[in-house]
């Protein structure tokens, strides 16, 4: 993405978004592409590659504690409902009344928050690897919450949570870069089975700076460019994406969400990756058909990096969903 093309806003909360824009064609609308962890901005590259030529503007944030947005410390600056409106800032400034969410990872879960905060804001909503989630009212207990997934999947699935939420998870991170980046992304997605998934693996991969391959998909560059964004600010920040949730500090902010916002009405769209370990396909699936259920579900046989892993077929599917949309929720309002 062409560095000039990025821009610099404070939001109203005092903040500094670092953000890329490219404005839409006569006619066509606006996409808002929210990446997850450990990511940027960056992460979009292919996809705003293949759809900026075809007219859709494109607005592609560096989130809360990445790149060259702020990095506040304190997990409750990254509770979901304040991010929203960070992101609604963005929009504001731009003067985009309406836009098209797509979201990633942890960016699909703040996409759910906009979708529940702000649903006026979009005409229509995309995730991917992780499925539109439910706003929870009611405290995690974590425990119980691997205990949960372990009973259903055979897997604790979230284990890796038990090491980033610690005080020193960064310091381990940051010390043992490469380690860390080639569990997070890993050559085969296998690996995540064994090394992510159960409590303590990921910690034990980390500390011991143990390293694996680089995926083919992952070029040389793209992987020196994202280590040299980590040494340079460091996962203190981003870490804090796992601490607002374990510790509960969405929960009041969900419970004000009004009651007619909580289902999603507008069209969507949920991309299940086949191989990802952690983000279960079968459960991604089933979450959607229950909590949105009119949204169109397709599949793609990759790990949890479609963006990057399968470019090329994600970028297709979500050109012909784009293109199916009613034309009311295609141009910017």
């Amino acid at each position: 993405m062409d560095p000039i093309a990025f821009k610099d806003v404070q939001v109203k909360r005092g903040y500094t978004y670092h953000y890329y824009y490219s404005p839409a064609s006569a006619g066509k609308p606006t996409l808002l592409l929210i990446h997850g962890f450990p990511s940027s901005s960056f992460d979009w590259a292919r996809q705003v590659a293949h759809l900026k030529p075809k007219g859709y503007g494109i607005v592609v944030p560096d989130c809360l504690g990445y790149g060259g947005t702020s990095r506040p410390t304190d997990p409750n600056a990254f509770r979901h409902k304040l991010i929203a409106q960070d992101l609604v800032d963005i929009l504001d400034a731009e003067g985009l009344e309406t836009v098209i969410g797509i979201g990633h990872d942890w960016g699909s879960g703040l996409l759910s928050r906009l979708a529940n905060w702000y649903p006026d804001r979009f005409t229509a909503f995309a995730w991917i690897a992780v499925p539109y989630t439910p706003a929870a009212t009611e405290p995690m207990d974590f425990d119980q919450f691997i205990v949960g997934f372990r009973e259903k999947t055979g897997s604790d699935t979230y284990g890796y949570w038990a090491f980033f939420i610690k005080p020193d998870s960064h310091v381990v991170a940051d010390k043992n870069i490469d380690s860390f980046l080639t569990l997070v992304y890993p050559k085969e997605p296998e690996i995540w089975k064994d090394w992510i998934a159960p409590l303590g693996k990921a910690e034990e991969w980390v500390a011991s700076d143990r390293r694996g391959e680089r995926p083919a998909w992952f070029s040389e560059q793209e992987y020196a460019e994202a280590r040299e964004r980590f040494v340079k600010y460091s996962l203190e920040s981003p870490m804090n994406y796992y601490r607002v949730v374990v510790f509960n500090l969405n929960i009041d902010d969900n419970k004000a969400i009004p009651e007619e916002n909580r289902q999603v009405k507008k069209p969507a769209l949920f991309v299940a990756c086949k191989r990802d370990y952690v983000c279960h396909a079968e459960v991604g699936k089933w979450t959607m058909k229950r909590a949105v259920p009119h949204a169109e579900i397709i599949e793609l046989d990759c790990g949890h990096w479609a963006l990057l892993e399968e470019s090329d077929r994600l970028n297709q599917a979500l050109e012909r969903w784009l293109e199916s949309l009613p034309s009311a929720n295609k141009a910017q309002l």
